[in-house]
């Protein structure tokens, strides 16, 4: 009767104790489930990058100083453009008088003058020593004869003398006209455009010369923008972005076509100066957009940007893969990410849409698939 007595009691016992282990998980599992309940989860909408906001200007492609290329002995004589005129290249914009080509073209026509004289006379020169070499001779004999060849032989070389003479004075006429040629076309300079753009003639800053100061401003438009070194990466030629100009609301579609390599000389402000430090590097690139604004117009540029950044608290990282929890009707789901840090922010490269929820504020409580409070960031 004991024995029987005994066995059961540590069946009871045993029966006791798996009941209390048993309720001991439920418990905490109960536990859990109620902390995971009352646990108010906070939320973020996977958005891309905000856009850049940069200054800019409305600058002309190019302008070009007019230099005049025209010798220190020229003198203006004419402005053949007035200022604000459009101007299409080969345009003459200046005309001068040199007066020293002047000089050399009145010694040069003197020279031709003397010279046509120079030539006159040795061709009638030729005329009367043919005539003389023509005339009938009487006949002779003896020492007569002797006589009469020599003189047939000086005769005959004052011809050839003059000859040589007269194909002098032809070369020396000719060379002189080519001089002439040559003079002419340097007397009456033109300064003339080498581009199509506007004219802006400063007449007050005349040199000794009398030459005014001009300049073409190109029919072409740029937009100087600047950037400073914490946002450089993120400028990509051929990148449209939008100019607006702060004037009015208008937006105008554009691209980047130069990103300089070089930084802008900066002036370090009385702040900076103070601290020993210096100013951020600032680069200049320039947008080209198809509508014609005024020059000097100050603008913002907007660049779209592409990356998305993820809040390092919503990051959960598991045997080196990192995972996120996307909450899809109420529900949380553990989603595998591809990030990459980048000067602090976890840079997301795949794994997630825009516009995709996910929670900032993971715990260990939460679960794959469970059912969750949230609260929008």
């Amino acid at each position: 009767m004991k024995k029987l007595f005994r066995g059961r009691f540590w069946i009871i016992l045993g029966v006791l104790l798996v009941l209390g282990v048993i309720g001991a998980v439920g418990l905490v599992k109960a536990n859990n489930q109620q902390a995971a309940q009352k646990q108010q989860y906070q939320t973020y909408q996977v958005k891309r990058d905000s856009a850049l906001l940069l200054k800019g200007k409305v600058a002309a492609k190019d302008t070009v100083a007019v230099e005049t290329g025209v010798s220190s002995t020229g003198t203006l004589t004419a402005i053949n453009v007035k200022n604000g005129e459009h101007v299409d290249p080969g345009t003459v914009l200046m005309t001068f008088h040199d007066d020293q080509v002047q000089s050399q073209i009145d010694e040069a026509n003197q020279t031709v003058a003397k010279t046509e004289l120079a030539i006159q006379n040795d061709q009638q020169a030729i005329t009367a020593l043919k005539k003389q070499s023509n005339q009938p001779t009487t006949e002779v004999t003896g020492s007569d004869t002797d006589s009469s060849v020599a003189d047939s032989g000086a005769a005959a070389d004052q011809l050839q003398q003059a000859r040589n003479t007269l194909a002098a004075d032809q070369l020396t006429l000719q060379q002189t006209n080519d001089s002439l040629t040559r003079l002419q076309a340097k007397l009456d300079p033109q300064v003339t455009a080498k581009i199509a753009g506007t004219i802006a003639l400063d007449t007050t800053n005349n040199s000794n010369t009398g030459i005014p100061d001009m300049q073409i401003i190109s029919d072409g438009q740029i937009i100087d923008g600047q950037v400073t070194e914490y946002d450089y990466a993120k400028l990509k030629l051929e990148l449209a972005v939008t100019v607006m100009p702060v004037s009015n609301t208008d937006h105008y579609q554009g691209k980047i076509v130069t990103i300089d390599q070089t930084p802008q000389a900066a002036t370090p402000t009385t702040s900076t100066a103070q601290t020993g430090g210096s100013e951020a590097a600032t680069y200049q690139f320039t947008v080209k957009i198809d509508h014609k604004l005024t020059n000097g117009f100050n603008v913002q540029i907007r660049v779209p940007q592409n990356t998305i950044r993820l809040p390092a608290a919503s990051l959960v990282k598991k045997a080196g893969t990192h995972y996120v929890y996307v909450v899809k009707k109420h529900k949380a789901y553990r989603q595998k990410v591809v990030v990459k840090k980048v000067d602090g922010y976890w840079h997301l490269m795949s794994g997630l849409q825009p516009k995709t929820t996910i929670i900032t504020n993971p715990d260990h409580h939460l679960k794959n698939g469970q059912e969750v409070t949230v609260n929008a960031d």
